[in-house]
């Protein structure tokens, strides 16, 4: 018998240990799969599916703690010292500079009063025929108040229509209790 050595084959240990450790990576995160024509493929085993997922999920954590912890307060600290400057045409400086959340206050204050239709509507997003109606903030509580009151009388509505159910169910009982004594007959042998 021929003894026959890994240097004989010309291997060494460790190229015979790495090759090793691909073939059975390999067999774990690859699996023989079939198309509906009965073609086979290789494609990811369910092991490696799971495993991705499990990486992106720990990779997801991680990036949401690093957002969390450096790049919010950044990002918060950057928006709350904004200041913003009105300018011409020509970049020229004409206001006063504001902060940026001066700058939203002023626009939400702006678009609650600004000018509506019946429906809602500026100006801008539907100019033919358009008439007002009053600012925005009077649109949308007369919008919600007419929900619900309409709310509040569907519910009252019901109540009543169970009420009313119920009474006319007890009072036609009571009036066949009543006709079916009157109509008693008694069966009488001759």
């Amino acid at each position: 018998m021929t003894n026959i050595s890994l240097s004989s084959l010309g291997l060494t240990e460790e190229t015979l240990a790495d090759r090793v450790v691909d073939k059975i990576a390999g067999s774990l995160l690859e699996s023989l799969q079939y198309d509906e024509d009965g073609g086979e493929w290789h494609g990811d085993s369910k092991f490696a599916q799971r495993l991705s997922s499990q990486v992106a999920n720990r990779l997801n954590k991680i990036v949401d703690d690093l957002a969390e912890k450096h790049v919010i307060p950044r990002a918060t600290e950057m928006i709350e010292t904004l200041v913003l400057q009105e300018t011409n045409k020509w970049g020229e400086k004409i206001g006063k500079p504001v902060t940026f959340i001066e700058y939203l206050t002023q626009r939400a204050e702006n678009w609650v009063r600004e000018e509506v239709s019946f429906d809602g509507k500026t100006k801008g997003q539907d100019s033919y025929g358009w008439k007002k109606a009053g600012t925005r903030i009077e649109y949308m509580i007369d919008k919600h108040l007419q929900y619900s009151i309409d709310r509040a009388m569907r519910e009252a509505v019901g109540a009543a229509h169970q009420s009313i159910i119920g009474g006319l169910k007890d009072a036609v009982n009571i009036k066949l209790g009543e006709i079916a004594i009157q109509l008693k007959t008694e069966v009488v042998k001759k």
